[in-house]
């Protein structure tokens, strides 16, 4: 009984996968055009990033809020999926999903071993994820939060430093400066 519920459900889900995504391509009048010759594409994981955009796959991010606490940031990722994906994660589990937020979000950061990414929480609306040692702490209360790269436009990255003082970019994708706080 169990094997026909599960052969069903991914009966569903490729009929779904199959017809909704060139129904939605045909509607908006997407044409394709395959080349002529063999092309060679490189798989260096950008190829879910859509160029100028806050798209990132089947995310479409609205806004990053981090809120830095000593060497350490809560970030929460607001964002969208796509309608016909949402099933699918509810189908198959949230792991490409929390792949794809910690793509968007640049954390952990290559070279950084002793950053330590953990999800608090993660749907099809948000997730709140805690980085260990994101910001570097120079004991005295002082602290720098470094250059940054996402892995799509984000249209409002807010970083909240304190209650009372908070610093709002738009439409960043690249911080290529960082900036110091005190707390």
């Amino acid at each position: 009984m169990n094997f026909t519920r599960f052969l069903s459900l991914f009966l569903i889900a490729a009929f779904l996968f199959l017809l909704v995504p060139g129904q939605a391509l045909a509607v908006q009048g997407v044409v394709i055009t395959l080349p002529d010759d063999n092309q060679t594409v490189d798989d260096d994981n950008t190829s879910a990033f859509v160029e100028g955009s806050n798209r990132y796959g089947y995310l479409t991010v609205d806004s990053v809020n981090m809120v830095l606490s000593g060497s350490d940031a809560e970030i929460t990722v607001q964002y969208e999926v796509t309608p016909w994906i949402a099933f699918l994660v509810f189908l198959f589990g949230k792991q490409d999903l929390k792949n794809r937020v910690l793509s968007v979000v640049g954390y952990p950061e290559n070279g950084k071993d002793s950053q330590v990414v953990t999800f608090s929480y993660v749907d099809n609306d948000r997730a709140v994820i805690t980085v260990k040692n994101a910001v570097t702490d120079y004991g005295d209360g002082s602290y720098w939060y470094p250059a940054h790269t996402f892995g799509t436009v984000i249209p409002e990255l807010n970083f909240i430093l304190t209650p009372t003082e908070t610093k709002t970019y738009t439409n960043t994708q690249v911080m290529t400066k960082g900036f110091g706080y005190f707390q």
